[in-house]
């Protein structure tokens, strides 16, 4: 999927619009993550792979939940 578009101010800085379309395509939104990279002529957008060390370490003892109970076995599971 591609798209014509046109680069703007944002304060003091440059910016590009991702359209709706290709936000969802990507499944992103307003306050995601997402790495860009030059080469040559190109700009390349991705989304940011998530860190397990950085998302474990916002874990405190005030949000972390209980265990859940999800039921009987319905498989093969070795619990």
């Amino acid at each position: 999927m591609g798209a014509n578009l046109h680069v703007r101010k944002w304060g003091s800085s440059l910016a590009v619009r991702i359209p709706k379309a290709i936000a969802e395509q990507w499944g992103v939104s307003e306050g995601s993550a997402i790495d860009m990279a030059s080469h040559g002529d190109r700009v390349v957008l991705r989304k940011k792979p998530y860190d397990l060390a950085d998302l474990l370490s916002k874990v405190t003892d005030d949000n972390l939940h209980p265990e859940q109970d999800t039921g009987k076995p319905q498989g093969r599971e070795q619990w």
